[in-house]
């Protein structure tokens, strides 16, 4: 066989494969798709589309589709499959054929899925794909607002909760500050000058008259008293005891100074325990102002009552005179150009509003004035005052 046949012989021979090759390529081509005619979810028909976006709930899935009719061949089958897409690569799933003209699709977390149809006839051609895609939102706690949302949230409430610490420990660290003031200034009022300058003044009388053991005593009970409320004013309770002692020490102090213008009793109920911590400096003031409002202004002797005792959850201290009466009291005061307007119930107020907040107990007093049993006379016969001490 000559050259040029041999050449012309392998072009028909690759003109017929390349022709068989071309015709297989046009045969599947020309293979209509699958038709989709609804998709339906949750129970509710949508029209075909590319996307169908769908909240978190709507776990499941129904395509229905009609096969496409073919000249000289028929469907065989017709299958699909899921691909759920992430950021790094794509789930993909196996073919899974179908009976009947629909197929389900259950379990569908939140996330993008693509889903391909497609068939194949019973000379075992197989048609192109077709997809479309279920994009299923995430549910509201997996959103990043309802995390960037949370976050603020618990930010702001441990920054309002330091805050609101800060708050308090600023506002212990002011009351506390107002209490160390107002003892102060209470210790201040008890070794005022006024109460300081007549005790100097009667020793100095009783060594004008040569009465030198009467003023020794009266020095003697100053200088024992002045240490009493020094060490008292250090500490932030005292023992009903040594309240007591102070008080009596006080009295003894007033009694000599006035020149027995009154007497004074301390009853304590056998069943009160004389161990029980106080406030310091909280009963001085009223036995002070019983004495110096009431009994040194009443004209014939008078008496002062301090009685201790239990009365429910509360130890009462009760201070009963019988002097003249705060009526009457302010108007020899206001007449008198040297009087003075005593400050110790009020600052005492005071401390135990302040004492009562930081600490988140109840400590309160009552002043009531005593009135003559006789209907026609309505002068008061005295002051009564109870001082209540929860016992816990």
């Amino acid at each position: 066989m000559k050259t040029w046949q041999l050449k012309s012989c392998l072009l028909n021979i690759l003109l017929i494969f390349s022709v068989k090759a071309f015709c297989e390529k046009q045969t599947v081509v020309e293979l209509p798709k699958i038709q989709l005619l609804n998709i339906e979810t949750s129970g509710k028909d949508n029209p075909v589309k590319g996307v169908y976006k769908m909240e978190y709930f709507e776990e499941t899935v129904k395509v229905y589709f009609r096969k496409p009719i073919i000249k000289g061949d028929s469907v065989s089958g017709v299958f699909y499959r899921k691909e759920k897409v992430n950021l790094f690569n794509e789930v993909k799933n196996d073919w899974i054929k179908i009976n009947g003209n629909s197929f389900k699709i259950t379990e569908l977390n939140s996330g993008e899925y693509v889903v391909y149809v497609k068939y194949q006839t019973m000379s075992g051609k197989t048609s192109p794909e077709i997809s479309f895609i279920l994009n299923i939102q995430k549910p509201w706690w997996r959103t990043w607002w309802f995390w960037g949302a949370s976050f603020i949230s618990l930010f702001g409430l441990f920054y309002g909760r330091e805050r609101f610490l800060k708050f308090w420990a600023d506002e212990e660290q002011r009351h506390t500050k107002k209490i160390v003031e107002l003892e102060l200034r209470t210790l201040q009022l008890q070794m005022n000058p006024h109460f300081i300058f007549n005790a100097l003044n009667s020793i100095q009388s009783y060594v004008m008259t040569h009465d030198a053991l009467t003023a020794n005593n009266y020095l003697s009970k100053f200088a024992q008293l002045i240490r009493m409320f020094l060490d008292s004013s250090r500490s932030k309770y005292i023992s009903l005891q040594e309240e007591i002692r102070m008080l009596n020490l006080y009295v003894e102090m007033e009694s000599l100074r006035f020149e027995d213008k009154f007497s004074c009793e301390i009853i304590v109920d056998n069943d009160v325990n004389k161990y029980i911590e106080i406030p310091t400096m909280i009963l001085q003031p009223f036995v002070e102002n019983a004495i110096n409002h009431g009994l040194r202004y009443k004209k014939v002797k008078g008496f002062l009552k301090i009685h201790f005792f239990y009365s429910k959850q509360y130890l009462i201290c009760r201070l009963e005179d019988n002097g003249v009466g705060r009526r009457i009291a302010k108007e020899i005061q206001s007449k008198s150009r040297k009087g003075y307007k005593s400050q110790g119930l009020k600052i005492t107020a005071e401390r135990l509003v302040t004492y009562n907040k930081i600490n988140e107990t109840n400590i309160a007093f009552s002043i009531n004035d005593l009135m003559s049993s006789d209907i026609s006379d309505d002068e008061d016969i005295g002051t009564l005052v109870e001082v209540k001490f929860p016992i816990n």
